[in-house]
């Protein structure tokens, strides 16, 4: 693996991270619970986490994408219809570009995510990392 293979990884992740915390079907505030599933080259890299998503979260639709690590990226292309979202974004350095679709609830949302690298003379140029999301709400947030 190469420092691009993770940062392709990174930023497949970090786009989904954010999406808890965006308000599709009004999305509730509160405490939620991830669980992601990246794949690349075969293999199947799970994380979870947890993340408080407060109200201006959700009012602001600000958090449809961590902006973290996303450094030399477009503002994401965030859509929505009813109960279904929708994800563009693209990066220079690396060259990759990332869409991404899902349903979102009150207290729940699923997403599928797939980023292509497009970086000439690097490893990974053409490699396409898949990752799913999905989150639930616990309850309130705490402090």
């Amino acid at each position: 693996m190469t420092i691009t293979l993770k940062k392709v990884a990174c930023f497949a992740g970090l786009a989904l991270m954010g999406l808890a915390s965006a308000s599709a079907q009004n999305l509730k505030p509160g405490q939620y619970e991830y669980a992601t599933v990246t794949e690349v080259f075969g293999m199947k890299i799970p994380v979870n986490f947890k993340q408080c998503v407060t109200q201006k979260d959700v009012d602001t639709n600000s958090a449809y994408v961590n902006q973290q690590g996303m450094e030399g990226c477009t503002p994401p292309e965030v859509k929505r219809k009813g109960n279904n979202i929708s994800i563009k974004y693209a990066c220079t350095k690396p060259k990759m570009s990332g869409e991404g679709k899902g349903t979102v609830t009150d207290d729940t949302f699923n997403m599928d995510m797939r980023v292509t690298q497009f970086d000439e003379g690097s490893d990974m140029k053409g490699t396409v990392v898949h990752t799913a999301l999905s989150a639930k709400r616990l309850g309130d947030c705490t402090k």
